[in-house]
């Protein structure tokens, strides 16, 4: 049986993306999430923070269209990573491979909507 975990989130970008290349010349763009939540009527929202990596031809249209500040949806896969640190700890975290992302603020010079 295969599982699948998916995520639909909108929140504003907190830092402009990064865009590298890997060894095998693929473009990864990483940028991150805030996303507000509220947890009773009239209190403050609460706020989480996701890594978001886009690749190949989403990559290079977030890489030039987001910007700090800009609110977008981004719908795609969760990812668990897993590594021992420097000091022998275990660390983990949890990211979204976005497969599209939708821009709700017109970013210049692109479509409102890109998808892979």
């Amino acid at each position: 049986m295969k599982n699948y975990a998916a995520a639909t989130i909108e929140g504003f970008v907190t830092r402009e993306p990064v865009v590298r290349t890997t060894k095998t010349g693929k473009t990864v763009c990483s940028f991150s999430l805030a996303v507000n939540h509220f947890t009773k009527e009239g209190s403050e929202p609460g706020v989480s923070y996701f890594d978001i990596e886009t690749w190949e031809k989403l990559a290079e249209i977030c890489s030039k269209s987001l910007t700090k500040g800009k609110r977008v949806i981004v719908i795609g896969s969760v990812r668990q990573e897993r590594w021992e640190g420097s000091d022998g700890k275990n660390q983990t975290r949890v990211k979204i491979i976005g497969n599209e992302v939708r821009f709700i603020e017109q970013p210049s010079q692109s479509p409102l909507r890109e998808a892979v």
